[in-house]
Protein backbone atom coordinates (compact mmCIF):
# COMPACT_ATOMS: atom_id res chain seq x y z
CA UNK A 1 0.00 0.00 0.00
CA UNK A 2 0.73 3.44 -0.78
CA UNK A 3 1.61 5.99 2.47
CA UNK A 4 -0.79 8.24 3.20
CA UNK A 5 -0.13 11.80 3.75
CA UNK A 6 -2.13 13.96 6.32
CA UNK A 7 -4.57 16.21 5.21
CA UNK A 8 -4.91 20.01 5.84
CA UNK A 9 -6.00 21.08 9.21
CA UNK A 10 -9.36 23.20 8.71
CA UNK A 11 -7.07 26.54 9.70
CA UNK A 12 -4.63 25.64 7.23
CA UNK A 13 -4.44 29.16 5.31
CA UNK A 14 -4.61 31.15 8.60
CA UNK A 15 -2.04 28.83 9.90
CA UNK A 16 0.67 28.94 7.21
CA UNK A 17 -0.21 32.75 7.49
CA UNK A 18 0.77 32.60 11.30
CA UNK A 19 3.85 30.60 10.42
CA UNK A 20 5.22 32.95 7.61
CA UNK A 21 4.25 36.38 10.07
CA UNK A 22 7.41 35.15 12.39
CA UNK A 23 9.89 35.43 9.14
CA UNK A 24 11.15 31.97 10.71
CA UNK A 25 11.23 29.63 8.33
CA UNK A 26 15.25 28.85 7.16
CA UNK A 27 16.91 30.87 9.74
CA UNK A 28 19.96 30.65 11.21
CA UNK A 29 20.73 27.78 14.29
CA UNK A 30 19.90 29.70 17.26
CA UNK A 31 21.28 28.69 21.04
CA UNK A 32 17.53 28.94 22.96
CA UNK A 33 15.93 26.45 20.24
CA UNK A 34 18.62 23.65 20.43
CA UNK A 35 18.17 24.22 24.06
CA UNK A 36 14.43 22.84 23.68
CA UNK A 37 15.63 20.03 21.75
CA UNK A 38 18.61 19.04 23.60
CA UNK A 39 16.17 19.03 27.06
CA UNK A 40 13.18 17.00 24.91
CA UNK A 41 15.90 13.92 24.44
CA UNK A 42 16.83 14.15 27.79
CA UNK A 43 13.37 14.19 29.60
CA UNK A 44 12.21 11.49 26.84
CA UNK A 45 15.51 9.53 26.90
CA UNK A 46 15.23 9.46 22.68
CA UNK A 47 18.46 9.89 20.55
CA UNK A 48 16.53 12.35 18.24
CA UNK A 49 14.60 15.55 19.06
CA UNK A 50 12.99 18.18 16.83
CA UNK A 51 11.56 21.19 16.64
CA UNK A 52 9.70 20.91 13.65
CA UNK A 53 7.62 23.70 11.28
CA UNK A 54 5.11 22.37 9.26
CA UNK A 55 5.27 25.19 6.28
CA UNK A 56 2.75 24.60 2.88
CA UNK A 57 4.89 22.05 1.29
CA UNK A 58 7.61 20.88 3.61
CA UNK A 59 8.34 20.52 7.50
CA UNK A 60 11.66 22.52 8.31
CA UNK A 61 13.34 21.73 11.68
CA UNK A 62 14.06 25.00 13.43
CA UNK A 63 16.20 22.82 16.22
CA UNK A 64 17.27 19.25 15.50
CA UNK A 65 19.30 16.74 17.84
CA UNK A 66 19.87 13.36 16.12
CA UNK A 67 19.52 13.75 12.62
CA UNK A 68 21.65 15.44 9.50
CA UNK A 69 18.86 17.08 7.42
CA UNK A 70 17.06 20.34 7.74
CA UNK A 71 13.66 19.37 6.48
CA UNK A 72 11.71 16.62 4.60
CA UNK A 73 8.33 16.85 2.30
CA UNK A 74 5.46 17.07 4.48
CA UNK A 75 3.73 14.30 2.74
CA UNK A 76 6.48 12.39 4.91
CA UNK A 77 6.09 14.09 8.02
CA UNK A 78 4.50 12.76 11.47
CA UNK A 79 4.32 16.36 12.68
CA UNK A 80 1.40 16.98 9.67
CA UNK A 81 -0.77 14.24 11.45
CA UNK A 82 0.39 15.96 15.04
CA UNK A 83 -1.24 18.93 13.87
CA UNK A 84 -4.49 17.77 13.68
CA UNK A 85 -5.15 17.59 16.65
CA UNK A 86 -3.15 20.38 18.48
CA UNK A 87 -4.55 20.67 21.91
CA UNK A 88 -3.00 16.59 22.63
CA UNK A 89 0.30 14.89 22.12
CA UNK A 90 0.37 12.62 19.33
CA UNK A 91 2.33 9.07 20.63
CA UNK A 92 2.99 6.52 17.99
CA UNK A 93 4.17 3.89 19.95
CA UNK A 94 5.45 1.45 17.03
CA UNK A 95 5.25 3.14 13.30
CA UNK A 96 5.07 -0.42 11.65
CA UNK A 97 2.10 -1.31 12.90
CA UNK A 98 0.39 2.12 12.30
CA UNK A 99 -1.48 1.95 8.95
CA UNK A 100 -0.91 6.17 8.89
CA UNK A 101 2.86 5.39 9.04
CA UNK A 102 3.70 1.90 8.46
CA UNK A 103 4.62 2.56 4.48
CA UNK A 104 6.08 5.72 4.96
CA UNK A 105 9.52 5.73 3.71
CA UNK A 106 11.13 7.62 7.11
CA UNK A 107 9.75 3.88 8.22
CA UNK A 108 10.77 1.83 6.05
CA UNK A 109 14.41 3.36 5.27
CA UNK A 110 16.47 6.03 7.29
CA UNK A 111 16.18 6.98 10.04
CA UNK A 112 14.03 3.75 10.51
CA UNK A 113 11.81 5.50 12.78
CA UNK A 114 9.67 3.35 15.26
CA UNK A 115 8.71 5.46 18.22
CA UNK A 116 7.19 9.16 17.94
CA UNK A 117 5.50 11.72 20.13
CA UNK A 118 4.66 15.41 18.80
CA UNK A 119 3.48 18.04 20.85
CA UNK A 120 2.15 21.02 19.05
CA UNK A 121 3.23 24.47 18.94
CA UNK A 122 0.68 26.69 18.87
CA UNK A 123 -0.21 30.15 18.60
CA UNK A 124 -2.17 32.60 20.73
CA UNK A 125 -4.95 32.53 18.24
CA UNK A 126 -4.67 28.54 18.76
CA UNK A 127 -3.21 28.04 14.97
CA UNK A 128 -0.53 24.85 15.69
CA UNK A 129 2.84 26.29 13.73
CA UNK A 130 4.64 22.78 14.35
CA UNK A 131 5.91 20.25 17.11
CA UNK A 132 8.13 19.59 19.75
CA UNK A 133 9.10 16.18 18.98
CA UNK A 134 10.96 12.92 19.74
CA UNK A 135 11.68 10.04 17.95
CA UNK A 136 13.20 6.53 18.62
CA UNK A 137 14.41 3.32 16.45
CA UNK A 138 12.91 1.28 18.35
CA UNK A 139 8.84 0.66 19.68
CA UNK A 140 8.24 2.22 23.35
CA UNK A 141 5.64 4.41 25.31
CA UNK A 142 5.44 7.94 27.07
CA UNK A 143 4.69 7.90 30.37
CA UNK A 144 2.21 11.08 31.50
CA UNK A 145 5.45 12.53 33.37
CA UNK A 146 7.10 12.87 29.42
CA UNK A 147 4.10 13.83 28.03
CA UNK A 148 3.52 16.84 30.49
CA UNK A 149 7.04 17.85 30.02
CA UNK A 150 6.74 17.66 26.09
CA UNK A 151 3.88 19.70 26.08
CA UNK A 152 5.19 22.45 28.13
CA UNK A 153 8.29 22.66 26.25
CA UNK A 154 5.79 23.08 23.14
CA UNK A 155 4.95 26.47 25.02
CA UNK A 156 8.15 27.91 25.85
CA UNK A 157 8.45 27.03 22.72
CA UNK A 158 5.81 29.05 21.09
CA UNK A 159 6.51 31.70 23.73
CA UNK A 160 10.28 31.61 22.43
CA UNK A 161 8.76 31.92 18.81
CA UNK A 162 6.91 35.18 19.59
CA UNK A 163 9.72 36.66 21.68
CA UNK A 164 12.12 36.43 18.28
CA UNK A 165 9.15 37.91 16.48
CA UNK A 166 9.30 40.89 19.18
CA UNK A 167 12.57 40.76 18.85
CA UNK A 168 13.01 41.31 15.29
CA UNK A 169 10.32 43.88 15.48
CA UNK A 170 11.78 46.36 17.63
CA UNK A 171 15.92 45.41 15.64
CA UNK A 172 13.88 46.48 12.16
CA UNK A 173 12.30 49.70 14.39
CA UNK A 174 15.38 51.10 15.79
CA UNK A 175 17.22 50.40 12.40
CA UNK A 176 14.44 52.37 10.39
CA UNK A 177 15.24 55.23 13.56
CA UNK A 178 18.45 55.13 12.71
CA UNK A 179 17.93 55.16 8.75
CA UNK A 180 15.80 58.06 9.55
CA UNK A 181 18.23 59.67 12.10
CA UNK A 182 20.85 59.32 9.30
CA UNK A 183 18.30 60.62 6.65
CA UNK A 184 17.72 63.73 8.89
CA UNK A 185 21.32 64.29 10.00
CA UNK A 186 21.96 64.12 6.43
CA UNK A 187 19.23 66.56 5.79
CA UNK A 188 20.31 68.83 9.05
CA UNK A 189 23.69 68.52 7.32
CA UNK A 190 22.83 70.32 4.10
CA UNK A 191 20.59 72.88 5.64
CA UNK A 192 23.65 73.79 7.57
CA UNK A 193 25.48 74.28 3.94
CA UNK A 194 22.82 75.86 2.61
CA UNK A 195 22.39 78.27 5.45
CA UNK A 196 26.26 78.89 5.34
CA UNK A 197 25.89 79.31 1.71
CA UNK A 198 23.18 82.11 2.09
CA UNK A 199 25.00 83.75 4.98
CA UNK A 200 28.31 83.73 2.65
CA UNK A 201 26.06 85.48 -0.43
CA UNK A 202 24.50 87.90 2.07
CA UNK A 203 27.37 89.16 3.94
CA UNK A 204 29.26 89.51 0.74
CA UNK A 205 25.97 91.49 -1.02
CA UNK A 206 26.21 93.44 2.62
CA UNK A 207 30.33 93.84 2.43
CA UNK A 208 29.38 94.45 -1.80
CA UNK A 209 26.62 97.20 -0.76
CA UNK A 210 28.53 99.10 1.77
CA UNK A 211 31.88 99.31 0.24
CA UNK A 212 29.97 100.65 -2.92
CA UNK A 213 28.35 103.41 -0.65
CA UNK A 214 31.84 103.71 0.67
CA UNK A 215 32.82 104.48 -2.63
CA UNK A 216 30.66 106.48 -3.88
CA UNK A 217 31.37 109.06 -0.78
CA UNK A 218 35.08 109.17 -2.34
CA UNK A 219 33.66 109.78 -5.71
CA UNK A 220 31.90 112.84 -4.12
CA UNK A 221 35.33 113.79 -2.19
CA UNK A 222 37.25 113.20 -5.92
CA UNK A 223 34.46 115.27 -7.39
CA UNK A 224 34.54 118.04 -5.25
CA UNK A 225 38.43 118.72 -5.14
CA UNK A 226 38.31 118.11 -9.06
CA UNK A 227 35.83 121.11 -9.25
CA UNK A 228 38.12 123.07 -7.24
CA UNK A 229 41.24 122.51 -8.86
CA UNK A 230 39.34 123.30 -11.81
CA UNK A 231 38.14 127.13 -10.45
CA UNK A 232 41.86 127.60 -9.13
CA UNK A 233 43.41 126.76 -12.55
CA UNK A 234 45.67 129.58 -12.24
CA UNK A 235 46.42 128.95 -8.32
CA UNK A 236 49.32 126.15 -8.86
CA UNK A 237 49.49 125.66 -5.06
CA UNK A 238 45.78 124.99 -4.18
CA UNK A 239 45.75 122.91 -8.01
CA UNK A 240 48.22 120.76 -5.88
CA UNK A 241 46.56 120.97 -3.11
CA UNK A 242 43.24 119.60 -4.32
CA UNK A 243 45.06 117.25 -6.48
CA UNK A 244 46.43 115.55 -3.25
CA UNK A 245 43.13 115.41 -2.00
CA UNK A 246 41.91 113.48 -5.13
CA UNK A 247 44.81 111.26 -5.09
CA UNK A 248 43.85 110.29 -1.88
CA UNK A 249 40.52 110.18 -2.56
CA UNK A 250 41.76 107.52 -5.48
CA UNK A 251 43.83 105.52 -3.12
CA UNK A 252 41.47 104.83 -0.74
CA UNK A 253 39.03 103.67 -3.17
CA UNK A 254 41.28 101.24 -4.54
CA UNK A 255 42.00 99.51 -0.79
CA UNK A 256 38.01 99.58 -0.52
CA UNK A 257 38.47 97.48 -3.82
CA UNK A 258 40.78 95.38 -2.55
CA UNK A 259 39.11 94.69 0.83
CA UNK A 260 36.37 93.36 -1.11
CA UNK A 261 38.63 91.31 -3.12
CA UNK A 262 40.03 89.85 0.23
CA UNK A 263 36.89 89.10 1.71
CA UNK A 264 34.99 87.33 -1.33
CA UNK A 265 39.30 84.96 -1.48
CA UNK A 266 38.06 85.23 2.40
CA UNK A 267 41.23 86.26 3.86
CA UNK A 268 39.85 88.73 6.28
CA UNK A 269 40.97 91.99 6.79
CA UNK A 270 44.22 92.81 8.02
CA UNK A 271 44.37 94.67 11.36
CA UNK A 272 47.31 96.19 12.33
CA UNK A 273 48.39 98.31 15.61
CA UNK A 274 46.80 101.89 14.34
CA UNK A 275 47.12 105.51 16.24
CA UNK A 276 44.08 106.90 15.47
CA UNK A 277 44.50 110.15 15.95
CA UNK A 278 47.83 110.08 13.62
CA UNK A 279 45.77 108.47 10.97
CA UNK A 280 43.15 111.18 10.76
CA UNK A 281 45.66 113.62 11.02
CA UNK A 282 46.98 112.63 7.82
CA UNK A 283 43.55 112.64 6.23
CA UNK A 284 42.41 115.59 6.97
CA UNK A 285 42.09 117.10 3.53
CA UNK A 286 40.51 113.61 2.19
CA UNK A 287 37.78 114.08 4.88
CA UNK A 288 36.84 117.56 4.56
CA UNK A 289 36.00 116.84 1.41
CA UNK A 290 33.64 114.81 1.96
CA UNK A 291 31.97 117.67 3.47
CA UNK A 292 32.04 120.41 1.07
CA UNK A 293 32.68 123.98 1.57
CA UNK A 294 29.72 125.11 3.38
CA UNK A 295 30.82 122.55 6.43
CA UNK A 296 33.54 123.72 8.82
CA UNK A 297 35.69 120.49 9.98
CA UNK A 298 37.51 121.10 13.15
CA UNK A 299 39.84 118.34 14.72
CA UNK A 300 40.64 117.76 18.28
CA UNK A 301 42.78 114.86 18.29
CA UNK A 302 43.28 114.44 22.07
CA UNK A 303 44.44 110.79 22.26
CA UNK A 304 48.06 110.22 20.63
CA UNK A 305 50.59 107.32 20.67
CA UNK A 306 48.09 104.59 21.91
CA UNK A 307 46.96 101.67 19.19
CA UNK A 308 43.76 100.37 18.53
CA UNK A 309 44.32 96.71 16.70
CA UNK A 310 41.89 97.43 13.87
CA UNK A 311 41.67 97.57 9.47
CA UNK A 312 42.84 101.15 8.57
CA UNK A 313 41.16 100.67 5.60
CA UNK A 314 37.48 100.05 7.26
CA UNK A 315 38.39 102.90 9.51
CA UNK A 316 38.82 105.49 6.56
CA UNK A 317 35.60 103.66 5.53
CA UNK A 318 34.03 104.11 8.86
CA UNK A 319 34.78 108.07 9.48
CA UNK A 320 34.01 108.96 5.83
CA UNK A 321 30.47 107.11 6.40
CA UNK A 322 29.79 109.07 9.66
CA UNK A 323 31.16 112.78 8.09
CA UNK A 324 28.47 111.63 4.61
CA UNK A 325 26.16 111.28 7.01
CA UNK A 326 26.27 114.57 9.13
CA UNK A 327 26.56 116.30 6.00
CA UNK A 328 23.19 115.19 4.34
CA UNK A 329 21.39 115.95 8.03
CA UNK A 330 22.71 119.30 8.44
CA UNK A 331 21.99 119.83 4.37
CA UNK A 332 25.53 121.13 3.47
CA UNK A 333 25.54 124.20 6.39
CA UNK A 334 26.44 123.62 9.76
CA UNK A 335 29.94 122.30 11.92
CA UNK A 336 31.66 118.68 12.64
CA UNK A 337 34.35 117.92 15.08
CA UNK A 338 36.57 115.11 14.56
CA UNK A 339 37.62 114.27 18.19
CA UNK A 340 39.50 111.79 19.88
CA UNK A 341 40.19 111.14 23.98
CA UNK A 342 41.10 108.16 26.47
CA UNK A 343 38.69 106.86 28.56
CA UNK A 344 38.62 104.19 31.30
CA UNK A 345 35.89 102.03 32.17
CA UNK A 346 35.16 100.13 35.26
CA UNK A 347 31.69 98.85 35.92
CA UNK A 348 30.30 99.71 32.24
CA UNK A 349 26.51 97.28 31.40
CA UNK A 350 27.90 96.96 27.61
CA UNK A 351 31.63 97.16 27.95
CA UNK A 352 34.30 94.83 29.66
CA UNK A 353 36.69 97.36 32.39
CA UNK A 354 40.03 98.95 30.49
CA UNK A 355 40.62 101.75 28.68
CA UNK A 356 39.22 102.99 25.13
CA UNK A 357 39.80 105.49 22.70
CA UNK A 358 36.89 107.46 21.84
CA UNK A 359 36.25 108.56 18.46
CA UNK A 360 34.04 110.99 17.57
CA UNK A 361 31.97 112.67 14.97
CA UNK A 362 30.23 115.40 16.08
CA UNK A 363 27.80 117.98 14.60
CA UNK A 364 25.02 120.96 14.79
CA UNK A 365 22.77 119.35 12.62
CA UNK A 366 19.03 118.81 13.62
CA UNK A 367 19.57 115.70 16.02
CA UNK A 368 17.10 112.86 16.36
CA UNK A 369 14.51 111.86 18.41
CA UNK A 370 15.12 108.75 21.07
CA UNK A 371 13.11 106.36 18.94
CA UNK A 372 14.86 106.81 15.62
CA UNK A 373 18.53 106.78 17.16
CA UNK A 374 17.61 103.21 18.66
CA UNK A 375 17.22 102.18 15.05
CA UNK A 376 20.07 103.84 13.19
CA UNK A 377 22.14 100.90 13.74
CA UNK A 378 20.46 98.50 12.11
CA UNK A 379 21.45 97.13 8.92
CA UNK A 380 19.54 98.27 5.88
CA UNK A 381 17.67 101.06 8.07
CA UNK A 382 17.82 104.66 6.84
CA UNK A 383 15.79 107.39 6.11
CA UNK A 384 17.24 108.76 3.53
CA UNK A 385 15.06 108.82 -0.02
CA UNK A 386 15.61 105.51 -1.88
CA UNK A 387 18.96 105.32 -3.91
CA UNK A 388 20.42 108.16 -1.77
CA UNK A 389 21.98 105.21 1.15
CA UNK A 390 22.30 101.51 1.99
CA UNK A 391 21.24 102.04 5.76
CA UNK A 392 24.65 99.88 6.12
CA UNK A 393 26.92 102.86 7.13
CA UNK A 394 26.23 102.55 10.35
CA UNK A 395 25.90 98.99 11.05
CA UNK A 396 29.59 98.97 9.42
CA UNK A 397 30.66 101.21 12.14
CA UNK A 398 29.09 99.18 14.91
CA UNK A 399 30.76 96.37 13.50
CA UNK A 400 34.10 97.97 13.00
CA UNK A 401 33.65 98.79 16.74
CA UNK A 402 32.84 95.69 18.19
CA UNK A 403 35.77 93.78 16.21
CA UNK A 404 38.14 95.79 18.57
CA UNK A 405 36.79 95.21 21.39
CA UNK A 406 34.18 98.04 21.95
CA UNK A 407 30.99 99.23 20.67
CA UNK A 408 29.40 102.75 19.14
CA UNK A 409 27.27 105.01 21.00
CA UNK A 410 25.15 108.15 20.08
CA UNK A 411 24.37 110.90 21.71
CA UNK A 412 21.77 113.06 20.08
CA UNK A 413 18.18 114.73 20.73
CA UNK A 414 16.14 116.89 18.63
CA UNK A 415 17.40 120.23 17.95
CA UNK A 416 20.91 119.69 19.81
CA UNK A 417 23.04 118.15 16.98
CA UNK A 418 24.08 114.13 16.54
CA UNK A 419 27.73 112.98 18.39
CA UNK A 420 28.72 109.53 17.34
CA UNK A 421 31.44 108.01 19.80
CA UNK A 422 33.10 104.89 18.67
CA UNK A 423 34.93 102.91 21.77
CA UNK A 424 37.66 101.03 20.78
CA UNK A 425 39.61 98.93 22.65
CA UNK A 426 43.21 100.70 23.36
CA UNK A 427 45.73 97.59 23.09
CA UNK A 428 48.95 99.20 24.18
CA UNK A 429 50.98 102.72 24.04
CA UNK A 430 52.72 103.24 20.44
CA UNK A 431 56.06 104.48 20.52
CA UNK A 432 58.25 106.28 17.68
CA UNK A 433 59.97 102.67 17.41
CA UNK A 434 56.96 101.73 16.53
CA UNK A 435 55.47 103.93 14.37
CA UNK A 436 58.69 104.63 12.28
CA UNK A 437 58.10 100.97 11.85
Amino acid sequence: MPHRPAPAPHDEEERVLSLEHLDILDSAPEQNFDDVVLLATTLCDTPIALVSLVDRERQWFKACVGLDVRETHRDLAFCAHAILEPDDVLVVEDATQDPRFQHSALVLGEPHIRFYAGAPIRTDAGHPLGTVCVIDTKPRSLPDHQRRALQALARQTAALLQLRMLELQRERHASALLDELEQAQARHREAEESLRHARRVSSLGMLTASIAHDVNNLLQVLSTSLQMAQLRARRPAEVERFAQTGLQAVEQGGKLIRQLLANVRQDGPELACVDISERLDAARELLAGTLGDAITLSFDLAARDVGVMCDEVQLQAVVLNLLSNARDAMQGRGQVVIATRQEQLIGDEQLSDGNYLVLSVQDDGPGMSAELAARVFDPFFTTKQAGKGTGLGLAQAREFANTTGGDVRVLTAPGTGTTMQLYLRILGRISGVDRAG
